[in-house]
């Protein structure tokens, strides 16, 4: 099944089409997922994040440092350190930035921080547009968008290992982000692991579930794109007749399909949105 036949793209330099605004509107029930036209997020911006973001933690050796040592960088999460469903350590590394209680000894190096904001900028441009566009495809009533003081954006910047997997099929198992809506940005290897559950396929509600008996569709990084996925908060605003949450994880790039080798590490950079979770 191709991403492109299931996942609609929408550009916000024009007016959508009656068939886009319908796809749309299939797509976010069945995947609770679409592609975005976003060339400034995903070339220059996203090219100097990647670029720093692995001088940062590649070359100076950042990811061999002890864990206390690391531990020390504000934003930094550890690997396995995060859980899904409370439970199952996600195996990866993450540099959050603009995330509440990140208040550590040390920033990352000034130019990682630089490049991560000009892309934050670049995302600002498209936040207001992207969020009336949605709430029109989906006829919605509701505010997608709170007060400034509720609305939270943190910018994840991602590291993946194949290395420290050990066992495991998975960077990470089958979830929900829980906020409004998930940016995904994404490094240019066509096929980095990511599979979205087709919900159609299962009468499963939660994400374990979801995981074990749902499909999945492989979404390659596609060149000028991005993925925006719904979160839990969008799906309890909207009802579930109107979107569902995306249910995704990610493979280790030797557990794809794809028809050449990648690295075995993986960067990637997502863009949370939506009020803190009380």
């Amino acid at each position: 099944m191709s991403t492109k036949n299931c996942l609609p793209l929408i550009d916000l330099a024009t007016k959508q089409s009656p068939s886009t605004i319908s796809s749309t509107q299939t797509a976010l029930h069945q995947f609770g997922a679409f592609r975005l036209v976003a060339p400034k997020l995903t070339q220059q911006c996203l090219h100097s994040v990647f670029q720093d973001a692995r001088a940062f933690l590649s070359a100076r050796g950042f990811f061999q440092l002890p864990t206390q040592v690391k531990e020390k960088t504000r934003g930094y999460s550890a690997f396995d350190s995060e859980l899904v469903r409370g439970k199952t350590p996600i195996p990866k590394e993450t540099v959050y930035f603009n995330k509440k209680g990140a208040e550590n000894e040390y920033s990352p190096p000034l130019g990682f921080q630089c490049s991560v904001e000009a892309l934050h900028d670049e995302w600002t441009n498209l936040r207001s547009q992207l969020f009336s566009t949605l709430s029109s495809i989906l006829d919605s009533k509701e505010s997608l968008i709170g007060t400034p003081s509720l609305d939270y954006e943190s910018l994840g910047v991602n590291f993946y290992d194949s290395d420290r997997l050990g066992d495991r099929v998975h960077f990470s198992p089958a979830h929900m982000d829980s906020g409004t809506l998930t940016i995904l940005v994404r490094a240019r290897e066509a096929c980095d692991g990511l599979e979205i559950a087709d919900l159609r396929t299962t009468d499963k509600l939660d994400s374990e579930g979801i995981g074990l008996d749902a499909s999945f569709i492989s979404v390659p990084a596609l060149p000028d794109e991005v993925i925006v996925l719904a979160g839990t908060r969008l799906q309890r605003l909207l009802g579930r007749s109107k979107v569902r949450a995306c249910v995704h994880r990610v493979r280790s790039p030797t557990q794809t399909s794809c028809n050449r080798c990648i690295a075995n590490d993986r960067l990637s950079l997502a863009i949370f949105c939506g009020p803190p979770m009380k």
